[in-house]
């Protein structure tokens, strides 16, 4: 059981939130992808229509790059370490993918060809127990940041860069080399919407 939580605060890393804004999101790629190419005929049709399509794509994007930071502040802000009470595993699909994986506090990333699983953690927070669930590889190890008061958590797994707490209780925050190659495929990404609205309007 882990014990009860003392609500403390962090000094959270400038390059948390650059790293939210810039980290490469394959689904976002797919998503703007298919959002060009399902309503071309329209788009070829109503020209005009064109550059309030990208703005729209730019402002959704970047409001659920912000909340997704805004998740990540907290949880670093407040969570705590906690201990896993039960884990339970069931096969949710099977595949080619690239998954984080979690052993403490380090992450391996890579492609992973297999089962692939929904872990259902069970941890205790206050004296009530909650649960998340990471997909991905069988669970071993890896920690669960949970907050104090929400009912919100995340594996380490679940960050797209290396974290460690010191013994002064300060933030590590690390960037895999390989990460700056998707934030500058996600500049492009963002910088062809913006040339497309600069372009049509």
């Amino acid at each position: 059981m882990s014990a009860s939580p003392l609500v403390t605060t962090r000094r959270v890393p400038l390059l948390v939130p650059v790293t939210g804004l810039s980290v490469w999101d394959w689904r976002e790629s797919y998503a703007v992808f298919l959002a060009f190419v399902i309503p071309i005929l329209l788009l070829s049709t109503v020209p005009v229509l064109l550059p309030f399509f990208a703005i729209g794509l730019i402002v959704v994007g970047l409001g659920l790059r912000v909340r997704r930071i805004v998740r990540w502040w907290t949880l670093l802000r407040f969570a705590d370490p906690v201990v896993v009470d039960a884990v339970e595993q069931t096969v949710a699909s099977r595949g080619t993918v690239r998954l984080a994986h979690a052993t403490g506090w380090r992450v391996h990333r890579g492609w992973f060809t297999g089962e692939i699983h929904d872990n259902t953690i069970t941890y205790t927070v206050g004296g009530a127990p909650r649960t998340l669930v990471v997909r991905g590889l069988p669970y071993t190890s890896g920690v669960v940041l949970a907050h104090p008061t929400r009912p919100d958590a995340l594996c380490v797994s679940a960050f797209p860069f290396d974290l460690r707490l010191s013994d002064d209780s300060r933030w590590s925050v690390s960037v895999p080399p390989s990460s700056w190659l998707g934030a500058a495929a996600t500049a492009v990404l963002y910088s062809a919407l913006v040339f497309v609205v600069w372009w049509t309007l």
